[in-house]
């Protein structure tokens, strides 16, 4: 009974304000998965409205354009989130790498 109350209170929390508290029980991968999903949304609507390879980054000493580091986080994420249920597997230099690709890109992500 108490599941049944549980999952209808999931729900009511879902359409009222668009995400549940279950959602916070691992925010690790919650965040990842969320990154993970609006990257690649975000690569295909923005992709058909701006130039996404004409704003160049300059990261680790060369020049990507803002698709080659979209491109660059949802496969980090990707390798994370496969591998996130085998928790002996560490995954600290794909996230250092995936944190300061967003953080390069944060500003240019919006049409």
């Amino acid at each position: 009974m108490k599941c049944v109350i549980r999952k209808i209170k999931y729900w009511f929390q879902r359409r009222t304000r668009g995400w549940s508290d279950d959602e916070c029980w691992n925010l690790d991968i919650t965040f990842l998965e969320w990154i993970n999903s609006r990257f690649k949304k975000y690569k295909e609507k923005a992709g058909k409205i701006v130039d996404l390879e004409s704003h160049k980054f300059k990261y680790k000493g060369k020049a990507y354009t803002q698709l080659e580091l979209i491109d660059r986080v949802i496969e980090l994420s990707d390798v994370i989130l496969k591998d996130h249920v085998s928790w002996d597997i560490c995954h600290d230099k794909e996230l250092h790498e995936l944190f300061d690709i967003f953080e390069l890109i944060y500003w240019s992500m919006w049409w």
